[in-house]
């Protein structure tokens, strides 16, 4: 409950596990599993409403990538503080965060380390949604502990990892075969060259809106979380991008789960979201689908996404 009782002030190793921002004293990072985790609160928790105090649910948002920060969610996301606190972190390896062990940078680690962040802070039945790579993590997250979140949203995301033929089909029909060639590419070797072409054919792919790719435009982006978590030769319990498949751990989940998806993303297609429906227990999942829209409805269709949103907020709250 981030801001009613506020972080527990635990020690470890004579260094507290939350850290302050030495220039105005705000809270940004916390002790999760080793490593110094960085968050930012958007709302109060506890909001005064015609003179009644009135305890607000906690949407805990995680970002994409990885290998990027969340901030890239801000824009978005920040609208929901008159309803919930809105809490962002920076995954163990992104962004602001500490990166601990290499060895570490896993789907299962992040996973864990949702549950120990809500912890440290007292959230309590949290909402938490996952864009993307957020979305794996998300999964990893509630087929460990499926008793700790209050619901699930799954933002243009897959349940497993894909060889890429899916990806492949939506890249050559909205680009053409050089776009494919460099999609390609990119999904077999992730070296720098590589990198950068996928970044300037493929992501201006990524959405019908705004093609500018926001790890370009601001934030911090490490390129090293990214190759390590698509490394070749892992195995499934390993935990990385061409291993993981959380799918038929899906039978666990007790919580309502909404899942977004674009008809139109290269990055995620349709098809994984449809299969994420077919693997959630019956009455658990809810699946919105958006025509000509890519990998993000709240980029390509900010109004609609914000009223499903908003509608499933006020349904899980009660």
């Amino acid at each position: 409950m981030v801001g009613a009782r506020g972080p527990r002030g635990q020690c470890r190793d004579g260094e507290c596990n939350v850290g302050r921002d030495a220039r105005n004293g705000a809270i940004v990072r916390v002790l999760v599993n080793g490593v110094r985790i960085y968050f930012e609160v958007v709302g109060e928790k506890l909001a005064l409403v015609d003179g009644a105090i009135v305890e607000k649910p906690t949407l805990l948002v995680l970002h994409g990538g990885p290998g990027f920060d969340h901030h890239g969610m801000r824009g978005f996301y920040d609208r929901f503080a008159d309803v919930a606190q809105v809490v962002y972190l920076d995954h163990r390896g992104n962004g602001r965060s500490e990166r601990g062990p290499l060895e570490s940078l896993n789907l299962f680690q992040w996973g864990q380390d949702i549950k120990a962040f809500c912890e440290a802070l007292d959230i309590e039945k949290p909402i938490v949604l996952g864009h993307s790579f957020g979305g794996f993590v998300a999964e990893s997250y509630v087929t460990q502990f499926p008793e700790h979140p209050g619901a699930i949203v799954l933002s243009c995301t897959q349940g497993r990892s894909d060889p890429g033929e899916a990806s492949y089909a939506v890249y050559r029909r909205l680009g053409g075969p050089e776009v494919e060639a460099a999609a390609k590419a990119f999904f077999t070797d992730q070296n720098l060259e590589n990198m950068l072409e996928f970044q300037r054919l493929c992501r201006p792919h990524y959405n019908q809106s705004d093609s500018t790719p926001w790890p370009l435009r601001n934030g911090i982006f490490t390129p090293e979380t990214l190759i390590y978590f698509w490394r070749e030769g892992v195995s499934p319990d390993e935990g990385a991008w061409r291993s993981f498949n959380f799918l038929p751990e899906f039978g666990k989940i007790v919580c309502p789960v909404l899942v977004l998806g674009g008809e139109d993303d290269p990055a995620c297609p349709i098809e994984f979201q449809e299969e994420i429906m077919e693997f959630l227990p019956l009455g658990t999942g809810k699946l919105h689908r958006f025509a000509q829209c890519g990998h993000g409805t709240h980029v390509d269709h900010p109004d609609l996404t914000e009223t499903i949103v908003r509608d499933f907020l006020a349904e899980v709250a009660g």
